[in-house]
Order: C-alpha cells, then structure tokens, then sequence
C-alpha cells in the first residue's frame, strides 16, 4: 500500500496545491476532501493568480471571468500577483483593484 497522503503536514499539501493552476484549484481540487477544501478556503492559496492561454483554451470567457472573480475573492484582499490572458474586460479589472 502506497502512501497516505493525508498524513502530510498541512504545510506541505499546501505547497503542493499552490503548484497548481487556479482552474484546476477551483473546478476540482477544493472537492477532493474536507481537508483539501479547508486549505483552498485560506487568502495564502490565492496570493498568486496566473490563468494563460494554456489552461484556459477549453473554457467560455464567461467562465473564465467567474473563475477569476472566485478566485479574486477567495484572496480577501491578499492578492500580490494575476496574470490573466485573452478574456480581460475593463470590469473584470475594474473588480480587481476594488479588492
């Protein structure tokens, strides 16, 4: 029997969360597990928010702007750094620097 990953520090299975695109941390890895659901609900997993055209090519733009403002306020004010490609409107930056 392989590891049980959920004996990791939080610590570490944060980081290791944090390596992964935010559409994946939104659309799928916060359903994982109650635990999994507890560290994506922390400001520190939404510090950093990158959506390029790579991972965002098999979603609407209406739905990439609802990723992004989830994500956004999954930050409560914490965010430090976004790069968003190809779906940016005047409000979604608009709602951006409001936070």
């Amino acid at each position: 029997m392989g590891p049980n990953w959920f004996e990791l520090p939080i610590e570490i299975t944060r980081n290791i969360l944090q390596r992964l695109d935010i559409i994946n941390i939104v659309t799928s890895v916060c359903l994982v597990c109650p635990l999994w659901w507890n560290i994506c609900k922390d400001p520190f997993m939404w510090r950093t928010i990158h959506m390029s055209n790579n991972e965002t090519s098999h979603y609407s733009d209406e739905d990439l702007v609802n990723i992004c403002r989830y994500a956004v306020e999954r930050s409560c004010g914490q965010l430090e750094d976004i790069e968003i490609v190809s779906f940016c409107s005047d409000n979604l930056l608009q709602y951006i620097a409001s936070w």
